[in-house]
């Protein structure tokens, strides 16, 4: 299978050198397409030296959906692997191993396991292990009774997806962010099957302030708002497992962390909840409480 990578850049610099030359070494042949959304440093003159195609937009016409579907309308390959600019492949096959379950047939989206980088926050850390353990997992609509929203787990950081059965469920929509959510619930009801692949892996952490924190699950809040349907499937405790688990993670060895990772969870509920009712303020302050000037 003709493999395309596309990666959105803003400001990206050497990480995105790194990205590109790890790209390059992997096992099987890419085309590497890099979308800019008009970069003020070395980003652009780094993409056209490495990658094979690049493409730039206005910056207040990015968005997560739509920025995604006019790079995946310049890919040659039959498999398009999405990644972001801060994500790094673990090993030179990384690739290769997250395309396999699709050349079999078995699924027609695969996601890569993130590892925290080195010197990444105790509480990242603990987040990255709850969220992307080490055991795969094909998924199904016959786990949505059991599992709820889990079954639609998905990250952009670095998944493969059949383009054919991308485009038939149109691509990507125009949302806030969580685009790869939102792929894998169409394709989880239209019938197939997506995994969790955890033998593939990438570098990958956020280093998010709590006002980032809060302004991200804004956002996550914003998206579900606005598309109901996926928000009905539910959780199923996740929230209260997740927080238990992280105290006890940290109490072993990194209790000091523990206020910080209170006042952490206190931002990503709050951002979540009034995400959710982000209808009820003034337009104007959407802006400051999303992070997204250009969205609303």
């Amino acid at each position: 299978m003709e493999v395309s990578v596309v990666i959105p850049t803003l400001n990206a610099g050497e990480r995105l050198r790194r990205l590109l030359l790890s790209l390059r070494e992997q096992t099987i042949p890419l085309e590497i397409i890099v979308v800019d959304s008009s970069s003020e440093d070395e980003t652009p003159e780094i993409a056209r030296r490495y990658a094979h195609k690049f493409m730039t937009v206005r910056r207040e016409d990015f968005n997560h959906g739509l920025t995604r579907n006019l790079a995946l309308s310049r890919a040659e390959g039959e498999v398009v692997v999405f990644m972001s600019q801060d994500a790094l492949p673990e090993r030179e096959d990384t690739i290769e191993t997250l395309i396999r379950p699709l050349e079999r047939g078995e699924v027609v989206l695969s996601y890569a396991r993130h590892i925290p980088p080195p010197g990444t926050r105790p509480p990242e850390v603990f987040f990255r292990l709850f969220s992307y353990p080490p055991r795969s997992e094909i998924r199904h609509a016959g786990m949505l009774r059991e599992h709820g929203l889990r079954v639609f787990s998905n990250s952009n950081v670095c998944a493969a997806y059949l383009k054919e059965k991308l485009l038939e469920i149109g691509g990507f929509p125009r949302v806030i962010l969580s685009e790869d959510l939102y792929a894998a619930a169409r394709l989880v009801l239209a019938g197939y099957r997506i995994m969790y692949n955890a033998e593939a892996r990438v570098y990958h952490a956020h280093h998010l302030t709590l006002k980032g924190m809060f302004q991200r699950y804004f956002s996550i809040g914003v998206f579900y708002a606005e598309n109901r349907w996926i928000k009905e499937y539910g959780g199923r405790g996740d929230t209260l497992r997740f927080f238990l688990q992280e105290m006890l993670f940290l109490a072993e060895d990194e209790a000091f962390w523990i206020p910080y990772a209170v006042a952490e969870n206190m931002a990503r509920l709050a951002g979540l909840l009034l995400g959710m009712n982000y209808r009820i303020f003034p337009k104007s302050l959407l802006p400051a409480l999303s992070g997204y000037r250009h969205y609303f």
